[in-house]
Parts: C-alpha cells; structure tokens; sequence
C-alpha cells in the first residue's frame, strides 16, 4: 500500500366533456410509463444527433429506397425504387443494377450509361427517398452495452445536377457510437477493440486501437460502421491505464457519461454518487454527499484507491487547495475535526477504510466500473 499527499383551462366548456378528457389523458400517460418501465435496458436504442454525409461517403445499401428522374423524359422517371437484399434494384427503360456499396453519384453514372443508348445525353437525377436502418451491437467494456437502433425516414436528399443537399444521417463511426452508448468503461482495453461484420462473402473481424485516434489523431482507427456490426470492446486489468491515458480518456468524447465512488464520513448525505465523466472531481462528490457537517474536518480528506488488482492506495488532500480528479470506484473519507485534534487522524483512516482494501469487494459494493 502506497501513501501519496497532496497540496493542502380548461380544454372544453362542457364539464362532462372535459372530466372525460382528463381521465382519457391521465390512462394514456400511465400506458406509456408502464411500456417505457418494462422494456429492458438491452433493447434497442435510437442514436442521438446527426451527421451531413457528402454523396461521395455514404454508400447504398440494402433497404435503401430511391428515386431516379430523367429530364424531359417522365415515362422513366421512377419513385419508391427498393433496393433488395441481393444489392440489385430494378429502374425503368434499364432494368436490374447492382447498386449496393456504391456512392448515389457512382448509381448516377450508371444509369446515365445506360440510358445513353436510349436517350442523347441524358440528364438524370438519382434521389434517396429513405435510408437504410442501421443496427448496431456493442458488448464489453463500455457504459451501455445492447443494440443500437438507427431511426429512418424520409431523407429527401439528392444529387442532382444543381443540387448538393447532403445526406442527413447519424453519424454511424465507432466513437460517435461509443458516445452515444455512455462512454466506455475506464478498465476498456482500447488498443484491441473488435468489429465483426458478415457480408456476403463471409464474416471478418478487423481489430481497432482507438489508443492512435486519441494520441496520435489516426482517423482511420474511427472506422465507419456498418448496419448488423458487432463491437466488442475488451477490458484490462482493474486499473492498468496510466494517469495520462485516464485523463486522455476522461476529456474525450468516449469517455464515461458517469462512474461511481463512495463518500464517507462526516457527511449529510454520505454514500455511493455517480459522477459525471464531465466533472469528476474531488469537491463534486463532496457536493453530491450534502457537503461537510459543522463538525467535519474541511482541510485533509483521505482517498483511497485501486491502482490494480492487488494493490491499494492511500491519498490525502485538501480539497480547498487541490480539487483532484476521481477514478471509478474511490473511496473519499471525510473525517470529524476532533479526531485531528487528538492526532488519530491515519490510525481512523486504516481503521475506516479497512474494508475498502479488497479491489473485487469495492467493485461490488459500488456496483461496478
């Protein structure tokens, strides 16, 4: 064990009418807090935000619907165009095309070819009416592991001529997932994380170390997902990322939406916090706690610490001169002022935290990490 100091109306006029409308409402409201209790946490979850994809990056694929307009010829011009499981779609005047893993500019090419031979320098637009749900699934080492659901509609982006409207889209690259899914675990072994994908021609599994993207700016380790990829993110040794690369961690945008410590001691309300990934500081979970009682000593808390499986340190700050962050799974104590009067101040500390130096008995009272 290792001891580290720190720097000190009414909606209708009729009453019957309106009685009836206020139970009518108050049974929808109850239907929908029951269905939203009962669906486990592993079922699908709609992604947040949105991402604009040039015509070039997004790429067709199955379950796509498109539409394609030729000008001044609107016996081929065609809407609601399906593009099957197989990767082909049947367009008008052209007939079965492989269209799937291709950009809408390279399918516009295609049919001007095509149509060529029909009409003399065709001018065609080519639409996405709707786009492809996206499923991912994530397992390991990150906050929120399930399904991910990518919610479809009607797009209406095109590529036409004059027409450079991108493609509203969620963003569907590994760290906007992770984002998305609370964060990774800060025991995530970034350097191996795995994505399965199946296509046609079997399932392959490439291995990604986001460690690069974060350190280096590797771009190319964010890889562009796939609808039905499966990721799973490894985990480490309790503890084995450096300090550095916890920090490096903890301020990207992957990092954990929140992590659990406990507060002990002369507290109003002690016990076990989450705290946020965007605040994970000493004087947060204090905060978080209720703050000090009167009769709390204020100038030195004692941290104690997980650095790996086996061992256990012991930290002491004062919190109104060093505000240190917090790693998953402390233990902040708080003592009473009396017990630094009387000097037994790290003999109270052993003696309170004793139980606290088993790294698998803290992850269990605090829920994991």
């Amino acid at each position: 064990m290792s001891i580290t100091q720190y720097g000190s109306g009414d909606f209708f006029r009729e009453p019957a009418i309106s009685f009836i409308y206020r139970i009518f409402r108050w049974i929808v409201i109850a239907l929908f807090v029951l269905s939203m209790l009962a669906v486990p946490a592993t079922f699908a979850q709609d992604l947040k935000a949105t991402i604009s994809f040039t015509d070039s990056s997004y790429r067709i694929g199955p379950g796509d619907v498109l539409s394609f307009n030729v000008y001044h010829q609107n016996d081929l011009n065609q809407s609601n165009i399906l593009v099957r499981s197989d990767g082909m779609a049947s367009f008008n005047g052209v007939g079965e095309l492989p269209v799937s893993g291709k950009s809408v500019a390279d399918v516009k090419r295609m049919l001007e070819e095509e149509i060529g031979e029909l009409v003399k320098n065709p001018i065609v637009t080519v639409t996405i009416s709707q786009t492809k749900p996206g499923t991912i699934y994530l397992s390991g080492a990150v906050k929120h592991p399930g399904m991910y659901q990518l919610s479809t509609g009607n797009q209406n982006s095109s590529n036409g001529p004059t027409d450079n409207k991108p493609i509203q889209r969620i963003d569907l690259r590994l760290s906007n997932i992770l984002s998305n899914a609370g964060g990774v675990n800060m025991h995530a072994d970034l350097s191996r994380i795995q994505i399965t994908r199946r296509n046609p021609e079997g399932e392959m599994t490439m291995s990604v170390d986001l460690w690069k993207m974060l350190k280096d700016g590797d771009s190319s380790q964010d890889v562009m997902l796939q609808s039905g990829d499966s990721i799973y993110i490894p985990q480490l040794p309790m503890m084995a990322m450096r300090d550095e690369e916890y920090d490096l961690v903890l301020n990207s945008s992957i990092g954990p939406e929140s992590f659990p410590v406990r507060v002990i001691g002369d507290l109003n309300t002690p016990g076990v916090y989450y705290l946020p990934g965007n605040s994970p500081y000493l004087n947060s979970a204090i905060a978080m706690a209720g703050g000090y009682k009167e009769s709390a000593s204020q100038n030195l808390v004692a941290i104690r610490r997980f650095t790996n499986e086996m061992d256990v340190s012991t930290l002491y700050v004062d919190p109104r001169k060093t505000d240190i962050v917090l790693r998953p799974n402390d233990v902040v104590y708080v003592s009473e002022k009396k017990i630094h009067k009387t000097g037994k101040f790290f003999d109270q500390v052993n003696k309170v935290l004793a139980p606290f130096t088993n790294a698998a008995f803290s992850a269990a009272v605090l829920g994991g990490f």
